[in-house]
């Protein structure tokens, strides 16, 4: 197996659905509440030990599962792999970091309804029939693979939606060159401006109209709970009902998966160069008024996309500072409109005269300015604050890029 560290080489995962038979789901779900009780136990024995001015590592909670299995009461933690329990505590140790890294927030309790997985990270075997064998299960589960699967398999993650529908996931080793085929296209840049109303704008005036899955069906929804809140809480017809909306939720959220998948790769696959502004979007969704809006356009997953699909392709992608004006600012002089409200998406300016469309404007600044700082420094290390002339005014740090990309899920 080749190493992360490799250039040459990534990480990409793979989401095939399995169809597991009813002594299957009844051992992936024994699965999933032994993961989940072990991630909660050593949660609550972190922060006892906290109470008390004591520290337990994430080294030293791994050997609790051990002490545990051999009580009386926790036998029946021995029914499933092993592994998969050691991997909680691994989750739980990551959840930690990041919220000591000031990433995340404090590590919460699991609850028996979210999140339904558990990772296993060897001794596990796919057949080229489709069928997969894992620890502990002596029947082979069924998969629907729809898809060559390239590289090294490092791990599996088995999963149940709300919808009632599993998956396996796998994470895979695989040289770049094998991702993608690359193009001659080097001199291509391009200047994105996220909005609402237009999903993305760009430098060259084009605009794509942001779909808008929620509104779409927003009105089923809205009849779909409240049938909900007329039943009996935790009742047949209620879980009924439940699975209809979560059925509605899967399917708007495939829809933009969807949507944010096709367009990232067309704008990975026709440019070099990607200058992209640099979004709140935790904040800006707390504006009550536009929170829905900004949740449904799924800025923060676009984002995402575009720097994993650019590290795979070699391409290049550069992300202003959140708080240059590139909407005021005239692209052509420079001239700066202080009194710009929300509601005007066009402007004139006072020096040069042009009339600007706001978010083509906004675009074309985007570009100016990242083409400003992508001459002093590359993006993944910091992302530097300038203004249009070029004067650094500050700078903010940015989490490194990663590497790994999902497909499908």
């Amino acid at each position: 197996m080749k190493s992360k560290k490799d250039d040459n080489y990534i990480e990409i995962g793979y989401k095939f659905r399995i169809y597991p038979t009813e002594e299957q789901k009844a051992f992936f779900e024994k699965h999933f509440g032994c993961v989940r009780f072990i991630y909660n136990y050593l949660l609550n024995l972190r922060i006892e030990a906290y109470k008390k001015d004591k520290k337990v590592s994430g080294y030293e909670a791994k050997r609790y599962i051990a002490k545990l299995k051999k009580q009386e009461d926790y036998k029946w933690l021995s029914e499933v792999n092993s592994q998969s329990l050691q991997e909680a505590a691994i989750d739980l140790d990551k959840a930690y970091m990041r919220f000591f890294k000031k990433l995340a927030a404090y590590p919460g309790f699991k609850k028996k309804r979210n999140g339904k997985k558990f990772k296993i990270p060897q001794h596990f075997y796919l057949s080229k029939k489709g069928y997969l064998k894992i620890p502990k299960l002596k029947s082979d589960i069924k998969v629907n693979v729809h898809r060559k699967i390239e590289g090294d398999i490092n791990h599996i993650t088995i999963s149940k939606t709300p919808t009632g529908k599993y998956f396996a996931s796998l994470n895979c080793t695989i040289a770049k060159n094998k991702v993608f085929k690359k193009k001659d296209n080097k001199t291509d840049k391009i200047g994105i401006d996220l909005g609402i109303k237009s999903f993305i704008v760009t430098d060259k005036g084009e605009k794509i109209k942001a779909p808008g899955f929620l509104r779409l069906l927003e009105r089923r929804l809205k009849a779909l709970q409240k049938s909900l809140s007329r039943k009996e809480k935790f009742s047949a017809n209620f879980c009924k009902q439940r699975k209809k909306i979560a059925i509605t939720h899967e399917k708007i959220a495939n829809q933009r998966l969807n949507f944010l998948h096709q367009l990232s790769f067309k704008i990975t696959d026709e440019n070099q160069t990607i200058y992209l502004e640099d979004l709140n979007v935790k904040g800006m969704i707390k504006n009550r008024h536009l929170s829905k809006s900004i949740s449904d356009a799924g800025w923060g997953e676009f984002t995402r996309q575009l720097k994993y699909k650019s590290i795979w392709r070699d391409k290049e992608l550069v992300q202003i500072g959140r708080f240059e004006a590139s909407s005021k600012i005239c692209n052509v002089c420079d001239w700066k409109n202080k009194e710009l409200k929300l509601h005007q998406r066009k402007w004139l300016c006072q020096e040069c005269r042009t009339f600007h469309d706001r978010d083509i404007n906004a675009a074309k600044n985007i570009l100016k300015l990242g083409q400003d700082m992508s001459e002093v420094k590359p993006v993944e290390k910091s992302t530097a604050v300038f203004s249009l002339k070029g004067r650094q005014v500050g700078s903010m740090k940015q989490e490194p890029l990663s590497s790994i990309g999902m497909h499908g899920n």
